[in-house]
């Protein structure tokens, strides 16, 4: 079991994933050593729970809670554009520490499900691979089947995405 700190709330997180908050009443912890599960629901895929903390109502994405336990050094309420936390497999509510990492926000759009590098072309009958980087679509060729089409773009992503 992990114990932290979020601002005023003290918060753990058990073996077996489920999330407890410290109870509180008018803003302070409970004299009693009662701790509420934290209820998470899914919103477009992610885990999100309502919290308050430091005395305002805060939503906050369960994927953000558990990169936040294991580094408490990082700033879990900056929104900015160079502070997502991305899934490696892109299971948006798998939430292991070993299946986030921070990127910025054009990192963490290489890996929205929808785009995957190819399209079927049908004025040529072949598929079309493509890549988006820095504001711009490379095109990387005509393939006759589809699985060369995706292999062309598994293949230019390391040299167009360079990751920091």
């Amino acid at each position: 079991m992990i114990e932290f700190v979020l601002k005023n709330r003290r918060l753990r997180l058990h073996p077996d994933g489920v999330m407890y908050v410290r109870d509180h009443c008018r803003g302070k912890e409970t004299k009693e050593e009662k701790w509420k599960e934290i209820k998470f629901w899914k919103t477009n895929g992610y885990m999100l729970c309502s919290l308050t903390v430091a005395g305002l109502k805060k939503n906050l994405f369960q994927h953000r809670l558990v990169y936040y336990i294991h580094n408490q050094d990082w700033n879990i309420f900056d929104t900015s554009n160079d502070n997502f936390i991305d899934h490696y497999n892109r299971i948006r509510d798998d939430n292991r520490i070993e299946n986030l990492h921070v990127v910025n926000q054009h990192e963490n759009n290489f890996n929205r499900s929808d785009v995957k590098g190819y399209c079927w072309y049908e004025p040529l009958k072949k598929w079309q691979a493509y890549i988006h980087a820095n504001d711009k679509k490379h095109h990387l060729g005509y393939f006759e089947n589809e699985e060369d089409a995706h292999n062309a773009y598994l293949e230019a992503k390391p040299k167009y995405h360079i990751m920091g």
